[in-house]
């Protein structure tokens, strides 16, 4: 007795065929669209893990790198307020380099005026903020570190008419340096306070200044103090920038080793992720030719019967 042409077992299996084809159809279409081999990790299982690594430690790095934006703009800031004050300390390092010379204030000149006028450049320079924080106040960064007392209130002099520190007459801050982890296990200190000795000296000179009167028996040798605070100063602002400029040098080789590591990583992500375009555009092919032949089978077997071969 002949066979039958078409029976059921053949027509599932055809079938079968079909549908798997057209799943890996659909697959490799979504592939193609995303550029990606799974939408999810269950489609990339061996690599999965490893991928999870790799994407936690380039949120690690944008995270530190989007820090470094707020730390550059900070410290540069900081820059501007110690270079704009240059100004203000050879504006009075003349004035008391005039009165030394000439044992009294230069004509048409009010050293008390000059000296409120001076100790207001000083509070703007160094109550600067940034993103609503103030940069010179330490850890205190919503207080305004500046508020000076009575200019007409002398520093303290001892037995040799030296005048002694006394940031508490302006400094409203505390004492902690601001620092920053700009990579796993790199920190930076970059914070500089209002009460460094370097503000606190010129302070104290203008005070000098605006506080000692001509007739003072002792106002030369005050006035040389003065002068002495402000040269020493301004030594300290040298050094300041340059601490400051090297902190800006670390962050800035930092960033640029961060971003290369990043973009190795990325690199390597892709192609766990990626998909390679011409093999998925090929295979895609492939299976389009198979469900083609697949219809194409089905239709020829259902069309089929006994009396085809009589």
């Amino acid at each position: 007795m002949p066979a039958r042409i078409a029976d059921l077992a053949s027509n599932r299996l055809i079938q079968a065929t079909i549908a798997s084809t057209q799943q890996r159809i659909s697959d490799r279409q979504m592939k193609l669209s995303t550029l990606q081999k799974s939408q999810d990790y269950a489609g990339i299982s061996d690599n999965s893990s490893r991928l999870v690594t790799l994407e936690a430690s380039r949120i690690r790095i944008n995270k530190f790198m989007s820090e470094h934006t707020f730390i550059q703009l900070r410290m540069d800031t900081m820059l501007n307020s110690i270079d704009a004050m240059k100004n203000t300390i050879n504006d009075v390092r003349k004035l008391l380099r005039e009165a030394l010379d000439d044992g009294t204030i230069p004509n048409g000149i009010n050293k008390d005026d000059f000296a409120t006028v001076k100790m207001s450049e000083i509070e703007d320079f160094l109550n600067v903020r940034v993103s609503g924080r103030y940069l010179f106040s330490g850890s205190k960064t919503d207080t305004k570190p500046v508020q000076p007392g009575n200019l007409d209130t002398a520093p303290t002099f001892d037995a040799s008419n030296n005048s002694a520190a006394e940031p508490s007459f302006y400094y409203q801050g505390d004492d902690t340096t601001l620092k920053a982890r700009i990579d796993e296990g790199v920190e930076i200190k970059y914070g500089v306070t209002a009460a460094d000795s370097g503000f606190e000296k010129l302070i104290r000179a203008v005070r000098i200044l605006k506080s000692v009167d001509v007739g003072d028996a002792n106002h030369m040798a005050k006035y040389q103090g003065a002068l002495d605070l402000v040269i020493s100063a301004e030594e300290r602002f040298q050094a300041m920038e340059l601490n400051i400029g090297l902190n800006i040098q670390q962050l800035d080789t930092t960033h640029t080793k961060l971003n290369h590591t990043r973009n190795f990583l990325s690199g390597i992500t892709s192609d766990i992720e990626g998909v390679d375009t011409f093999t998925a555009i090929a295979e895609l092919t492939q299976d389009q030719t198979m469900l083609e032949a697949s219809y194409a089978t089905l239709m020829r077997l259902s069309r089929l019967s006994l009396t085809s071969f009589f």
